[in-house]
């Protein structure tokens, strides 16, 4: 009986060969070790590149310890940019040419599509179309939830919906020709063609949303959001169609903008945004649209507005409920003529301009004060969209906070971790601030941990009411808790907060906690002090 022998290929990934999650005392298997767990491969082969040197060293002393039948070869690619097509088919084309001869005749290649940036992962799809190395596809749990460990483990056929998007990375035909034909990659290559879209598919169909999700670092673990993401992307890629926004502050109004902005066929230039409660009610007009020189006291030059700035991009409108009914009107006559009128110029200029809009405000309720235009609503909400607040959400916010903490990490070059207490304040907390306050705790509390975790009291929640109750968030008492140092702390931090109100005035920290200036003297110093 012929033994078929089972050899795997794969790019090194940061993960590997372990995954510190931002939870304390939780670690994962990396994507080569989740697969390796599947099946017994007798062949590893590991491609790296500088960055993920570390990693593949790792990584193969692992597979020794765990898998000792299993032969694991290491492979460097000298490539800086791990994003550069060229360089790593070059590299990796090379390699495969080499290794073919001594991968045993029966052998059974697997390749991972979980690790490495995706010009890695698109790497083994042109590889097998083109000829070079023949072998199944297996991912991670799948593109839009890559979640590690055996039992998320599958195998990729072309015709799997969910990787229709990798066409995209595969890129048009004259790309392809352009790109490896220069590596001496000319084998098979019209095998390619069976991958390529027609550029209006690229676009619809095929759009590539998880991709556009993680070049702006969006991550979204719920099924509501993920809808609002598929809204906004859809209608960002057909169609050139008003979108507007509805959420609190904080939410990711302006991230959602960005994203519809990136998978347009708009995305070449730069998203213009405009927050229209910052601008001067006088200086309005003149900021969307513009002036020229003399048009008013002060205009000493021509200036171009965000509309023209914006032309054949996309503009996005923050707040646009605080704008005056007048700056209104104009805004509308924008979207319906495609034209401007320059302050000053007494005349009219073409743009093209795709708006997406956004506001905190109930404009129903604000067009039934009068204090917006209905018309404009209409010509505005022909997609709209709700980002519901963070507090609604609260099962996601463990996965989200962790998501967070990982680039706030890879920002401050030091690894941080939650507590477990710290997780269990953070999902009862309110966010009032939504994302963006949830956001700002993380960086703060991971700036000034004294160690690696991050506990309840580290994350320095304000303490807003929950339903009247200001104590809603006072740790649960337990095992190693001391409640004369929690009350020394909470006292601490108290004073601190009343000297920054009152610019390190030491009275009047005293008043606002009705408190002597002798008991705020004592406890900055860290004396005892039993009046407070």
């Amino acid at each position: 009986m012929l033994i078929t022998e089972k050899a795997l290929f794969a790019f090194v990934d940061p993960k590997d060969p372990f995954s510190p999650g931002e939870i304390a005392e939780h670690e994962q298997a990396g994507p080569i070790l989740s697969i390796l767990g599947t099946r017994a491969f007798s062949n590893v082969f590991l491609f790296h590149t500088p960055q993920t040197a570390a990693n593949a060293d790792l990584t193969r002393q692992e597979v020794r310890q765990r898998y000792p039948g299993c032969e694991c070869g290491v492979f460097s690619l000298p490539v800086s940019d791990p994003k550069d097509y060229s360089a790593l088919m070059g590299g990796l084309a090379s390699l495969i040419r080499k290794l073919r001869g001594s991968l045993p005749p029966q052998s059974e290649n697997f390749f991972c599509v979980s690790s490495g940036t995706a010009e890695m992962r698109a790497a083994w799809f042109l590889l097998n179309a083109s000829g070079l190395l023949r072998g199944t596809m297996v991912q991670i749990g799948s593109p839009n939830e890559p979640l590690f460990g055996s039992a998320n483990v599958k195998d990729v056929p072309f015709d799997d919906p969910d990787w229709r998007a990798f066409a995209d990375l595969i890129r048009p035909q004259e790309y392809v020709e352009r790109r490896i034909s220069s590596h001496r990659l000319e084998e098979s290559i019209s095998e390619v063609a069976c991958y390529r879209l027609d550029p209006e598919q690229l676009e619809t169909e095929h759009l590539d949303i998880d991709g556009a999700l993680h070049e702006l670092n969006m991550h979204i673990s719920s099924a509501v959001m993920r809808q609002a993401v598929e809204r906004a992307a859809f209608t960002g890629a057909e169609s050139d169609l008003p979108i507007l926004l509805f959420g609190e502050t904080g939410t990711g109004k302006e991230m959602f903008a960005k994203l519809v902005h990136r998978v347009s066929s708009r995305h070449g230039r730069e998203m213009v945004s405009v927050n229209c409660a910052a601008i001067p009610k006088e200086l309005v007009e003149s900021h969307l649209f513009g002036h020229v020189k003399g048009a008013f006291t002060g205009a000493v030059a021509n200036h171009s507005g965000k509309f023209e700035a914006a032309h054949n991009s996309t503009l996005f409108l923050d707040e646009i409920g605080e704008l005056s009914l007048d700056a209104q009107a104009k805004i509308l006559r924008a979207l319906n003529g495609g034209t401007i009128e320059v302050v000053g110029a007494g005349r009219e200029k073409a743009v093209d301009v795709r708006i997406v809009a956004a506001t905190h405000r109930d404009l129903k309720a604000e067009i039934a004060a009068g204090r917006f235009r209905k018309d404009l609503y209409y010509r505005l909400s022909v997609v709209e969209i709700s980002l519901p607040p963070l507090r609604t959400r609260a099962a996601e916010i463990p996965e989200l906070a962790a998501e967070l903490l990982r680039h706030i990490n890879q920002r401050q070059k030091r690894k941080r971790q939650l507590s477990p207490d710290a997780l269990k304040a953070l999902v009862a907390y309110p966010w009032p601030g939504n994302v963006r306050q949830l956001n700002n705790v993380l960086q703060r509390a991971a700036l000034f941990a004294i160690n690696g975790t991050i506990d309840a009291q580290g994350l320095e929640l304000p303490m807003e009411l929950v339903e009247g109750n200001p104590y809603a968030f006072l740790p649960e008492p337990g095992p190693g808790f001391e409640l004369k140092k929690f009350i020394v702390e909470v006292r601490r931090r108290m004073v601190e907060r009343a000297m920054a109100k009152t610019g390190g005035n030491q009275t009047g920290a005293a008043e606002l906690l009705g408190i002597s200036k002798q008991a705020v003297s004592k406890i900055l110093c860290g004396e005892p002090d039993h009046e407070s």
